[in-house]
This record gives structure tokens, C-alpha cells and sequence, in this order.
């Protein structure tokens, strides 16, 4: 074996010894990093679905409540006016979820809730039909929220984003 072969590598590998663990820290911390931030993002997700579900389910408690004791001597005028604000909170919760905004708009939650509590208030429909819509919204905000979103990438990101484009051009 040649000794001046071996001298060659000497250098090199005193070098990566003294490297090697700095490179090691930081991949470390870039690991560390990312997964933290991807918890964090999980975290503030699910606040937000909780921000929603307990909004929606204070507005169909108030609404259900104001429904069942304006048949009695209960009923108030102020319970009106609660009614109004806890869907008008309902839907402002709806609206400003930054986290899961893009889930909550694929998913149509927004404009289900819009119609099952429009409906609702014109009587077009009833109570069980009111609260079998509800508990659907309900099980469908669970079921996002427990899923984390599909990531597309590619081609199937380039589609979705061509159709979306489509869609917002033929709104008026």
C-alpha cells in the first residue's frame, strides 16, 4: 500500500471531522424548525375549528331556544335580538378563520350554513329537518377538522387552480 495514498486522504478527513458535526446541528435544527412550525400551524387549525364549531353551535342553541318558547309566555323580544347577534357572530367566525379559510370554502360550509339558517328563519323548513342539516354541518366540520387538507402538488395543483380560475371569471 502506497503511504503517500493515504496522506492524501489525511487532510480531507481531519476536516470532515471538525465540519461534520456543525453540519450535523444544523440539519438538526432545520428538522426541529420545520416541525415545529408545521405543528403550530396544526395547532392554530384546530383553534380555529373550534372558533367555528362552537359559533355555529351557540347560533342553532339560540335559534332552537327562541324557537321553542315563542310558543309559550317565555318569549321576549330580547331573544330576538340574541338570535340576530349569535348568527350574525356564527357567520363572522365563518368569514375570518385565516387558517382554514380555503377548507371551509372548498368544503361549501359557509353557504350551507347560509341556507340551512335562511331556510330555517322562512319557514321552508322544520325543526327536525333544521337540526338533521345541522348535525351533518356539525359531523362534516369534525371530519375537516381531524383530516388534515390535501397537499396537491403538480399537475393536479396546476388543474384545480386553472378550474378555480374559471370559476371566479364567471362570477358576476
Amino acid at each position: 500500500m502506497d503511504v503517500r495514498l493515504l496522506h492524501g486522504f489525511a487532510l480531507p478527513l481531519v476536516l470532515w471531522g471538525v465540519v461534520a458535526p456543525f453540519v450535523g446541528i444544523y440539519v438538526g435544527h432545520y428538522l426541529s424548525r420545520a416541525w415545529q412550525r408545521e405543528q403550530w400551524f396544526r395547532d392554530k387549525r384546530y383553534e380555529d375549528y373550534q372558533a367555528v364549531l362552537s359559533a355555529i353551535v351557540a347560533s342553532y342553541m339560540a335559534i332552537a331556544r327562541v324557537d321553542m318558547e315563542s310558543l309559550t309566555s317565555l318569549f321576549t323580544p330580547e331573544m330576538l335580538h340574541e338570535v340576530e347577534v349569535k348568527k350574525a357572530e356564527s357567520f363572522r367566525v365563518l368569514r375570518d378563520r385565516i387558517f382554514i379559510a380555503e377548507e371551509l370554502e372548498l368544503g361549501g360550509v359557509l353557504a350551507e350554513w347560509d341556507t340551512n339558517v335562511t331556510n330555517y328563519a322562512m319557514h321552508t323548513i322544520d325543526e327536525r329537518i333544521f337540526a338533521g342539516r345541522f348535525s351533518e354541518l356539525n359531523r362534516k366540520l369534525v371530519r375537516m377538522a381531524l383530516n388534515p387538507p390535501k397537499r396537491y402538488r403538480g399537475f393536479r395543483l396546476w388543474r384545480m387552480n386553472r378550474q378555480l380560475a374559471k370559476l371566479m371569471q364567471r362570477r358576476p
